[in-house]
């Protein structure tokens, strides 16, 4: 899979990127078809402290978002993606579900 992090208004550190690099690849223990994904860093204005961050999947078909704010990046970046494990589950349910729902054969 790959990932891809943009930061607006400032710099990613490297620390922050290879958290983000790790915690996004942990994802594919729920889905594997998951084929890339797009994390948007927005730095605070000033006098704001809060920190924005937006993580796209792609998977087939399918793009599942989370957007999510709080005091630091690496913490708004946790919650998008405790939102998108969800989302990932229940998208692989929805699947896993479809699949036999079948008229009988006599």
């Amino acid at each position: 899979m790959q990932t891809r992090i943009t930061a607006r208004h400032f710099d990613a550190p490297d620390p922050l990127r290879a958290h983000i690099e790790q915690s996004v690849g942990r994802l594919t223990q729920y889905f594997d078809g998951i084929h890339g994904a797009h994390v948007v860093l927005d730095g605070a204005l000033d006098g704001e402290p809060r920190k924005h961050a937006e993580v796209v999947l792609n998977l087939n078909r399918q793009t599942l978002t989370a957007r999510e704010e709080a005091p630091t990046h690496q913490a708004a970046v946790d919650a998008c993606l405790r939102r998108l494990r969800r989302q990932v589950t229940q998208h692989k349910d929805r699947l896993r579900d479809h699949k036999g729902r079948g008229t009988p054969r006599p």
